[in-house]
């Protein structure tokens, strides 16, 4: 059985420059990896952490956009999301969010999602 996951999570529904894919499930975690049509540089990291840092900062005080983290890994950048201690009804908006966030970074090749965290049935 073969799941649609980018299908699933609206990811076809969101109008981005870039490919976005979910490969994989880890519980309320979620990995980034942002790949660069030049390759990595400190630079695209600073950019990437600077519209991150926006991102969490947006939502009002009630509302706990999860634990975020932006770090080099490799040839890519890596976000880190965990939404533990998030509410619930906030999840599919905190997710997606990064994705259209993503946007203002400019030269994104793809963001994989959860990439290596693929499940065979």
């Amino acid at each position: 059985m073969e799941f649609e996951l980018d299908s699933m999570m609206g990811f076809d529904k969101l109008d981005l420059y870039f490919e976005a894919h979910m490969a994989g499930i880890d519980g309320e975690c979620f990995h980034y990896s942002v790949y660069f049509e030049e390759g990595y540089s400190d630079a695209k990291l600073k950019e990437t952490e600077t519209v991150i840092e926006e991102f969490a900062a947006s939502f009002d005080e009630e509302t706990y956009p999860g634990y975020m983290d932006v770090s080099k890994n490799d040839d890519k950048v890596n976000i880190y999301l965990d939404l533990g201690n998030t509410d619930p009804e906030e999840s599919d908006n905190i997710i997606k969010g990064i994705l259209t966030t993503l946007n203002k970074v400019s030269g994104i090749k793809c963001v994989i999602v959860n990439e290596g965290c693929g499940f065979d049935l």
